[in-house]
């Protein structure tokens, strides 16, 4: 599969208006002129983009002290899932910032 990042920064402004917190409600609404990003500051994109990056970190501990294989079922698209979430929220951090 291939994408190109403005085609990943498309696809995530477009998702933006339907995240949705644990209890259903929606965590991004529009300020004034602005789209639904600008209701968090910069930080808070930044601590998910850390947050992401943890879990990933976490994960690959896992995987080196030997908890579980990175061959082990499931493991790998685990793995490619942390990362992804990584790369969606260092994306929208840079949006969100003008870059």
């Amino acid at each position: 599969m291939s994408l190109r990042l403005s085609e990943l920064r498309a696809a995530n402004l477009a998702r933006l208006p339907h995240f949705r917190d644990r209890k259903g409600n929606l965590c991004h609404r529009p300020v004034l002129d602005h789209p639904p990003d600008y209701d968090w500051a910069l930080s808070q994109w930044s601590n998910a983009v850390c947050g992401e990056l943890g879990e990933a970190a976490n994960l690959i501990k896992k995987i080196e002290r030997g908890d579980m294989g990175i061959n082990d079922p499931g493991v790998r698209d685990e793995l490619g899932d942390e990362l992804a979430d990584v790369l969606t929220y260092l994306d929208i951090l840079a949006h969100r910032a003008g870059i």
